[in-house]
Formats: C-alpha cells, structure tokens, sequence
C-alpha cells in the first residue's frame, strides 16, 4: 500500500494571538510506500499525533487529501471508512486501547470479528503474534491484569491481525523494557520488509535504527531529518 497525503492541514478553534483557530498541522505532503519504515521524532504537542490521525482516517483534515493507493479516505462515509481501515490500516494509538470485558485472546481477535467471524485460521494468527510478543502466558487473562507494556504488546498483536497493508505506531515501545522493545522493533521492521507502510512515532532513539526515513515535526511541521 501506498499512503499519501497532499497538501493536508489541520486547525482547531482557539483564540490565540488574535486568531480564533491555531493550526496543529500547517500545510504538509507526505508519501509512505510498502516497504518503508518510516519515523518521526520531535517533541510532544508537535502535530505528530494529529499527522497520524489524519493519516489513519481517524480525523478529518481541514484541507487536502489523503489517499490510500487511489482510494480517498475522506471521500468515504463513516461506514465504509470504517470497514477499510479495518481491513486496510492499523492504528496502534499511544494510549490505552482495550476492551476491558474481553480477554487478551478476543481483544487481538477483534479486528477479524468485527467484520467477519471468528475461524481456526484466525485463532491461530492470533496464538502466533502473541507467542511473538511474549503475552502467550496471558491468552485467557483479562487487561485489568495486565501492566502497561503487556496492554502495549496485545495492541500492537491486534494491530497486525488483518495483515494491513499500512501500520501507523504511535509510541509503540513506550511502556517496553529494553528486550521487548527489541522485539515489536524488529516485528515493524519484519512487517516493512514483507511489504507494508509502516510509520512509528517515537521519542525512543533505538527506532532509528531501524528506519529507512526518519523525520522531524515541530510547531505543525513536517521536515525530512535523513533519508
């Protein structure tokens, strides 16, 4: 899949410096092909998040496009956005993302049983992300067990459930010890390698070894730090 957004921006109403809006995201291109693992840095409050959410579909852009191949995410209905980002683009948000009446098993399963059903092949997948991940042990727990690099790796095993073409990571190993931050490290750069967009946004200079383009967001925009 290739993700490409065009001349997108994002302002939010607030009165500052005798504005009534502020802009979190200033006018930005920006491509990322299958294959690429790409992450932005900088510091927090900078537009980082609110670039991904544009580019996940998960927030209108006040002006502009983004296109998923030649499908126009924003040109879709809530509906059919909704089904093609299931299928298409995972989000792994920063925060805490589960559903906490479900065990760890049905919370990685749940991208596949929102618009399909539950199936030996899928049940498999989900065993083998998270023998990956280091959660096997924790298949019948439910979230309120677990700590918060735990809530992040069963996150991330949901994420990768559909096998998306484009994965956008948000902090993906903030709550990760040295030897699990390795792993997801290296299951972005496998995911890259076999043919997704993958974006990660970090604070975490370890990603950058493993990033094909790394770029840096400060005050709502977007710079090329090195390709």
């Amino acid at each position: 899949m290739k993700l490409i957004a065009t001349k997108i921006t994002k302002k939010f109403p607030r009165q500052r410096d005798g504005a009534n809006f502020f802009y979190a995201l200033h006018e930005t291109d920006f491509a990322l092909e299958g294959g690429c693992l790409a992450v932005i840095t900088g510091r927090s409050g900078g537009g980082k998040t609110t670039l991904l959410n544009l580019l996940g579909g998960l927030l209108q852009p006040s002006s502009g496009t983004v296109k998923a191949d030649d499908v126009d995410l924003y040109q879709m209905d809530d509906k059919r956005l909704s089904a093609f980002r299931n299928r298409h683009i995972a989000v792994i948000p920063q925060g805490v993302s589960a559903v906490y009446t479900l065990t760890v098993t049905e919370n990685i399963l749940l991208p596949t049983m929102m618009y399909g059903k539950r199936t030996a092949e899928n049940a498999q997948r989900a065993e083998e992300l998270m023998r990956h991940l280091g959660i096997a042990d924790l298949r019948d727990a439910m979230p309120s067990e677990l700590s918060g690099g735990e809530l992040r790796r069963m996150a991330i095993a949901r994420a990768m459930m559909t096998a998306p073409g484009c994965i956008l990571a948000d902090e993906p190993t903030g709550d990760l010890d040295d030897e699990n931050t390795a792993v997801v490290l290296k299951l972005l750069r496998e995911t890259a390698d076999a043919g997704a967009a993958v974006l990660v946004i970090s604070h975490d200079a370890e990603t950058l070894k493993y990033a094909d383009r790394v770029y840096r967001m400060d005050g709502g925009s977007l710079t090329v730090h090195h390709a």
